[in-house]
């Protein structure tokens, strides 16, 4: 997952982040930057989802969870969602949301909220799925430093649920 993590960071946010803090991105980074910590211990409410091939390579991971900030109007939140560039555009981001909507609605949450950077061009992926434009943000993050941040939110999953 660490793996996947960090080349969908470089291939995905080559020009939106600095070049010096992506290069210095490795797996080793990552995982002792505390994703390696997310990993063995999630923090309660976590459901990570993993997408492998019949080789048994990971190719892309989502979590969902409880919303991370307080909100009113979404119940559970799509929390992290990657996908190898060599994968992508094949349905496993898609197949990767349905497993998430269907956890959610297993624990009585009925809609989800996701963030993404502002400037990510992969945002239509969330428009095509039916998520409306919510609100923008801009929050100093590990490796996007201060980028802007956009969320997509889903009123009522259950048709993602059906992906």
């Amino acid at each position: 997952m660490a793996r996947v993590h960090v080349e969908t960071w470089k291939t995905t946010y080559r020009g939106m982040v600095s070049d010096e803090r992506l290069d210095a991105l490795t797996v080793e980074s990552d995982i002792a930057g505390g994703f390696g910590s997310w990993l063995k211990d999630p923090p309660v409410g976590v459901a990570q989802f993993v997408a492998v091939t019949t080789a048994n390579e990971v190719v892309g991971f989502a979590l969902g969870c409880p919303p991370r900030e307080e909100m009113t109007d979404f119940t559970g939140e799509l929390g992290a969602i990657y996908v190898l560039k060599s994968h992508q555009g094949r349905g496993v981001g898609t197949a990767l949301v349905g497993d998430v909507t269907r956890h959610l609605l297993s624990l009585g949450r009925t809609s989800m909220i996701v963030w993404v950077l502002e400037q990510n061009p992969y945002r239509r992926f969330y428009e095509r799925l039916g998520g409306t434009l919510v609100s923008r943000r801009v929050r100093e993050s590990r490796l996007a430093g201060g980028q802007p941040e956009v969320s997509y939110g889903w009123k009522d999953i259950r048709r993602l649920a059906e992906l």
